[in-house]
């Protein structure tokens, strides 16, 4: 199970009809401490992590900004990595993980107000 060292929401981003929140995340994952995770929210009002993503500009200091990359060379989805194996209950650790980002500091109260 990764463990939460810090959470700060990002942005919102709309796909389609959906909202989603992203939130920058800050890990004890070696190969990738920084992710993004990414919210909806359900029609029950909970907050769902649909996704988490690696971001290569976190990874290589130095490298050109995320801005200047083009968006598929960008990010990595790493969801299934992390949430999948013979040592993982994927969905109870994606949901736990999921708990630990919300309940770090103003996340939560940052995805209620920007997914209504």
């Amino acid at each position: 199970m990764l463990t939460v060292r810090h959470a700060a929401f990002r942005r919102v981003l709309a796909r389609g009809r959906q909202l989603y929140g992203e939130v920058e995340v800050h890990t004890d994952f070696a190969r990738a401490p920084r992710l993004l995770a990414y919210f909806r929210k359900e029609d029950d009002g909970r907050l769902q992590l649909v996704r988490v993503m690696k971001e290569d500009s976190f990874l290589e200091p130095g490298v050109i900004g995320i801005a200047e990359l083009p968006v598929y060379a960008a990010t990595e989805d790493v969801t299934d990595q992390l949430f999948s194996g013979p040592d993982h209950a994927a969905g109870e650790d994606r949901h736990l993980f999921g708990r630990q980002i919300v309940a770090i500091g103003e996340v939560r109260e940052a995805l209620e107000q920007a997914l209504v």
